[in-house]
């Protein structure tokens, strides 16, 4: 199994990225690193440890990391992820505590595991950049970094050019770009092809009826609500389960080695740009530019929404 680290700001799809990996026979969870991003630094760890005992994983350690951006206010999302994050399921209070300080775990597991250990992010790249800070290089010790966020050539989802987990702490990433890290960057022209609708939720919670899919089905409604509020369909993407689908089967993404730079300041903050290849700014990213829509999502429905 390959050894991997998730660090989360605990939203309704990293809730679902995070069990589809917990329970992927491929994968070895080796902890959770909470940053603020879709809810605060409190309600991230607090939804972190929830999920963990709902899935029966009291293994798995969770760390706190960043309480705001390296520069920035903090900006939030929880009128798409609910006040939780969790979207309307009510889940009990944990019986788990946090363990221990994200960036100095970040560091000691990439250490442990030099070229091994996958860094998986799914918020704000706050956690990693301050890794980055503490121990320069740490990243490239690290079999790969694979994030989700950013917009290559579509629109953005929070702002017209900017991807929500970019636009809240563009600093991070402009500095891990700095850094050269060794990056895998799952954008939104990817994560927007993989929908899961209302319809197809529903018929999984009435044919498993466990504990798992009601979760499902209480927690996405939040999303399903800001979506027909926007004058949308009621259905989510999935952005941040295309990270474990993307470690698990490869073969579905079209990869493309991209130079990238970020915008951090001003109206087009967060909004990357994509440019020449013998522009001497940027750093080469491993862009996913593509991916077989059909066969990814026949892919996830086994994946997330089975018993």
């Amino acid at each position: 199994m390959q050894p991997v680290l998730f660090d989360t700001d605990l939203g309704v799809d990293d809730a679902l990225a995070i069990a589809m990996a917990l329970n992927a026979p491929e994968l070895d969870v080796i902890g959770l690193t909470v940053v603020s991003g879709n809810v605060s630094i409190e309600q991230g760890t607090r939804s972190a440890l929830q999920l963990l005992e709902l899935l029966g994983r009291d293994d798995v350690p969770v760390y706190v990391g960043a309480e705001k951006p390296l520069f920035i206010d903090r900006v939030d999302a929880v009128q798409v992820h609910g006040s939780t994050g969790l979207g309307y399921a009510e889940l009990p209070e944990p019986s788990m505590l946090p363990v221990g300080r994200a960036v100095d775990h970040i560091i000691r597991e990439i250490q442990k595991r030099p070229g091994e250990l996958i860094v998986v992010a799914i918020g704000p790249l706050t956690n990693l950049a301050l890794a980055e800070r503490k121990s320069p290089g740490i990243l490239n010790r690290a079999r790969r970094v694979v994030a989700m966020g950013g917009a290559l050539w579509c629109g953005g989802n929070i702002t017209d050019t900017s991807e929500y987990n970019i636009y809240a702490d563009p600093h991070a990433l402009s500095e891990l770009l700095q850094a050269l890290t060794n990056l895998t960057l799952i954008p939104l022209d990817v994560t927007e092809q993989l929908t899961l609708t209302e319809g197809e939720i529903v018929a999984a919670c009435q044919a498993h009826g466990d504990r798992w899919t009601r979760f499902v089905q209480e927690a996405t409604q939040s999303v399903l609500e800001f979506e027909q509020a926007q004058g949308r369909a009621r259905e989510m993407h999935l952005h941040d389960p295309a990270v474990p689908a993307l470690l698990i089967e490869p073969s579905l993404f079209s990869m493309r080695a991209l130079a990238i730079g970020v915008e951090t300041e001003g109206a087009s903050a967060g909004s990357l740009r994509v440019l020449p290849e013998e522009s001497e700014e940027g750093m080469s990213v491993d862009c996913a530019v593509d991916v077989d829509s059909a066969r990814a999502m026949e892919f996830l429905h086994g994946r997330v929404l089975g018993s």
